[in-house]
């Protein structure tokens, strides 16, 4: 095995080192250093150059082995993260999500054809009651209040509280922003990407392995579609036989 590179080098400079230091003695007139005193340490000098040359090879080589074994150990962290598996979890999450959405929407719209109605009935009944410039809310003495004329609709129940048929994407909102608080970034990218054209949906998606696959609509989901869904979808690239 060869020397360290240091250990090599101070091996050549001691060498070097006595070999001038004889040569100096031979010049001063001593007479005791022989000719084979100075051949031999001109082959330990030799010697000594080789093992430094060694040490330099093994050296570099081992600066070879650990580069090309950290190279590797990157290329298999970018295909661990570039599998399909990596993902699992953040693709479940995000079906998750737009699970939850759909909750939102079924009963965000419930609530909302709800507060429609009643408040169309107690507009109509105000009306009935006499509602007019001197006396706009007669209901008030029935202990209510109600208007589908205004944005959005709404009904009151004096003495207890308001309700208004706040619009679905606008509960969206409320959800997003209080699940993102302290998130000011991720709300702006979110808002962009909502607010953007749909062909985005296909480019984001493409980022994460698995995601465009466990997006696409089946053609069941896609049979349920009407002619705007259809038209957003296929430019998210969600289509049934539409690659992502």
């Amino acid at each position: 095995m060869p020397l360290d590179l240091t250990t090599a080098q101070q091996e050549l400079d001691e060498a070097r080192a006595l070999l001038a230091t004889l040569q100096e003695q031979v010049r001063d007139g001593d007479d005791t250093v022989t000719a084979q005193q100075l051949a031999d340490q001109k082959e330990l000098i030799a010697l000594a150059e080789l093992r430094v040359t060694a040490a330099e090879r093994a050296e570099k080589q081992a600066a070879a082995d650990d580069l090309a074994a950290r190279a590797t150990a990157v290329g298999q962290q970018v295909r661990d993260l570039v599998s399909e598996d990596s993902t699992a979890s953040l693709v479940s999450a995000v079906q998750a999500v737009m699970t939850a959405v759909d909750t939102l929407v079924s009963a965000a719209s419930a609530r909302q054809a709800a507060i429609v109605e009643v408040a169309t009935a107690a507009e109509t009944m105000n009306a009935e009651l006499g509602g007019s410039r001197d006396d706009p809310w007669p209901s008030a003495a029935y202990g209510f209040r109600g208007s589908a004329s205004n944005y959005p609709a709404g009904v009151t129940a004096l003495g207890q509280g308001r309700a208004f048929a706040t619009p679905v994407g606008e509960l969206l909102g409320v959800a997003l922003s209080a699940a993102l608080v302290g998130r000011r970034e991720d709300r702006r990218r979110a808002a962009e990407m909502m607010a953007g054209i749909q062909t985005t949906v296909q480019g984001k998606a493409a980022g994460v392995p698995g995601l465009s696959s466990a997006l696409r609509l089946t053609s069941q989901q896609w049979a349920a579609l009407g002619t705007v869904a259809r038209y957003e979808s296929t430019e998210q690239g969600r289509r049934p036989d539409q690659g992502m």
